[in-house]
């Protein structure tokens, strides 16, 4: 495993923690993986019982998708932009992990947003990952992500940092000096430990955020 696998591996490990500890498991509901990539964080939740519907723009990422799906509960969709297939008032979370850049390259924000909103019910949630780096602050500052989701009818409920991008146990990672178990350990640690820190523009960080529709 290269320096880049290990690192993508880490930053799954960290990213998949601070999901899980937002959702609540006794309530299995649809979702909606906005952006799934390779369907690794679908496939986990519908293993745990939610129904998914994963949601890319990259047929080739579908397809690497479909070689890993459940038996049941997950179901995949190519989508180019515009209006979701999805019934309004139907979905109850929404997952968009490290999409909001990818978006902004396409074109405002908003359009994605303003589908998030029909797509749920009342008091249905957004979690939503992004990092604070250079492509990023082309478009917008990090903290107008969570602003951006208020302004469109969301209620925040949380807005934190979860991980750096880079630091000396990132390092440790990529040099491929921790064994996996060790790994896991340390994704645990970091996140318990970046999101008491206070939140800060061009700080190299990843955030979680959570926001309600109202």
């Amino acid at each position: 495993m290269g320096k880049r696998s290990r690192r993508s591996l880490y930053r799954r490990l960290v990213e998949e923690l601070a999901i899980w500890e937002r959702l609540d498991l006794s309530q299995k509901g649809i979702v909606v993986d906005y952006g799934c990539g390779d369907g690794w964080l679908a496939r986990k939740l519908a293993i745990q019982g939610f129904r998914v519907v994963g949601v890319d723009v990259d047929k080739g990422f579908l397809d690497s998708a479909r070689k890993i799906l459940p038996p049941e509960g997950m179901s995949l969709v190519l989508y180019q932009g515009g209006v979701l297939p999805i019934k309004a008032e139907s979905v109850d979370l929404v997952l968009a992990v490290g999409v909001v850049r990818s978006l902004l390259d396409r074109g405002p924000l908003e359009g994605a947003i303003s589908e998030w909103r029909r797509c749920l019910r009342p008091r249905g949630r957004v979690l939503l990952i992004e990092t604070d780096n250079t492509p990023l602050r082309r478009y917008m500052g990090i903290q107008q992500v969570p602003e951006a989701l208020e302004n469109w009818g969301f209620r925040k409920l949380a807005w934190y940092p979860i991980r750096r991008t880079s630091w000396w146990g990132l390092r440790l990672v990529k040099w491929g000096l921790l064994p996996p178990h060790l790994m896991s350990l340390l994704a645990r640690w970091e996140l318990s430990r970046r999101r008491l820190e206070p939140v800060q523009s061009k700080a190299k960080r990843a955030y979680l955020g959570e926001f309600e529709r109202k």
